[in-house]
């Protein structure tokens, strides 16, 4: 039996939840798209949708870009009149949650999105999809020990792993598993984002559960053919689970018969016949200030309650005097705006 419950305010969408199980679910999870053009307000106006006030300006860029407009991890990137590489944008994992509370303002989706790239000529050179999936319908060392057995079907031809192993006791530290190569256009990769969360932020595995992240990574024709895929079908769970299945499947060895007469695997079946009772969700990000704070917290936080300590016994105010006498680069001074500014300011 499912519920359909009401998503949290931070949330976009519809979460469909099994009864004592968790949802798995699909996120835009990294993006470049190039437009021919070298008109960048265009592209931000009438694409990305963001006010250029709101966005700081580099003399400097990736690819071969001469100059880029960013705003956190949402990159717009300008090459030289002349250029053939017009305008890019960018957006990393973070930058695609932070564009989804810009989505969330407007009352739009990301398929509004990306009609609105195809529209304006827009030729995605990398999409990746990811799902993450708290029930976790399959151990990703049990993959790995399938893989090994030759009881997996792939339009791959390689697949590649890694992981670590506890030296105290030889307990697993997490398991990546890849298909495919770096260099296709088509590259999937399963692994444990409990333990990559837990290494990460030095927490106990326990805090997170059970949690397996799959990603897709799909470039030039691949990407290009997944968004227009996308803006038809409007299901973005579904998509990536169709990708999935053209290229992976799982099947349990019967020497009676031959390799091609293998069942697929009953895990593999309930992992993809739950695509038609699963939605999309979306989860915005609203802190544009995330690397900043951190940064202040663990670099200059200790420091400033030594000096704050120094000022209390001795009875000075060097810190409140090094505040207010410190002069703001221009890159700080944006950042400022964009934190006072409400979201529908930056947005057009």
């Amino acid at each position: 039996m499912t519920t359909q419950q009401e998503p949290p305010l931070a949330n976009r969408g519809v979460v469909i939840e099994n009864e004592n199980e968790n949802p798995l679910t699909a996120m835009v999870d990294y993006l470049r798209v190039s437009f021919k053009t070298h008109d960048v307000d265009l592209i931000l106006e009438n694409v990305v949708h963001l006010q250029k006030d709101y966005m700081q300006e580099l003399e400097s860029g990736f690819y071969g870009y001469i100059g880029t407009f960013q705003l956190d991890f949402i990159k717009v990137y300008y090459s030289k009149p002349g250029d053939n590489r017009g305008i890019l944008v960018e957006m990393s994992g973070k930058g695609c949650r932070q564009f989804e509370t810009f989505l969330k303002w407007r009352k739009k989706s990301w398929f509004d999105f990306f009609q609105d790239c195809i529209n304006h000529g827009g030729k995605f050179s990398r999409f990746d999809l990811a799902m993450d999936d708290r029930k976790t319908y399959f151990a990703v060392p049990m993959l790995l020990e399938k893989v090994k057995n030759g009881e997996a079907i792939s339009r791959f031809r390689k697949s590649d792993f890694n992981g670590s192993l506890d030296i105290a006791d030889g307990t697993n530290g997490g398991t990546t598993l890849y298909f495919g190569s770096k260099k296709s256009e088509a590259y999937l990769c399963f692994y444990e984002k409990n333990y990559e969360q837990a290494e990460k932020l030095n927490v106990p595995l326990e805090e997170f559960g059970d949690w397996n992240r799959y990603e897709l990574r799909l470039k030039n024709d691949r990407a290009q053919m997944a968004v227009k895929s996308l803006i038809e079908s409007r299901d973005l769970l579904s998509i990536a689970m169709q990708i999935i299945n053209n290229y992976l499947r799982f099947v349990d060895a019967n020497e009676k018969v031959s390799r091609e007469q293998w069942k697929t695997s009953e895990f593999w079946l309930a992992f993809i016949g739950d695509v038609g009772r699963l939605s999309l969700f979306m989860k915005p990000e609203d802190d544009f200030y995330e690397k900043s704070r951190k940064w202040l917290q663990n670099s200059c936080a200790p420091t400033m309650k030594m000096v704050l300590e120094a000022d209390r016994v001795l009875g000075t105010q060097d810190l409140s005097d090094m505040v207010v006498n410190a002069e703001m680069s221009s890159k700080q001074e944006k950042m400022l705006d964009v934190l006072l500014a409400d979201v529908g300011d930056m947005v057009c």
